[in-house]
């Protein structure tokens, strides 16, 4: 891994813990660019959507990552949970 893509990783890994989840965000997003098949960074954005309440996006960014790699658990799960957060909150609009 190349020094600049290590030292985004780690800006990422900073706001996060700082709670920044915005700032996370978008370095987890420059990771991605740099590599597209960046599981973990991939897995990450969708995290940071979570955490700011854009369950859309968290779920577009999980089904990247299963797209990848089928068995991915923390994917695989974070999916099943905002499906039904979502079918919960939009019971009326899914099932009319």
């Amino acid at each position: 891994m190349n020094m600049d893509i290590e030292n985004i990783k780690l800006e990422a890994i900073r706001f996060e813990k700082a709670g920044d989840f915005r700032s996370a965000l978008e370095k987890y997003k420059e990771l991605a660019l740099a590599d597209q098949e960046n599981i973990e960074a991939l897995f990450k954005i969708g995290e940071m959507h979570h955490q700011l309440g854009e369950l859309p996006k968290a779920l577009s960014a999980y089904i990247r990552v299963v797209d990848l790699q089928a068995d991915h658990k923390k994917a695989n799960v974070k999916i099943e949970m905002i499906k039904s957060i979502m079918d919960y909150y939009n019971k009326d609009m899914i099932n009319p």
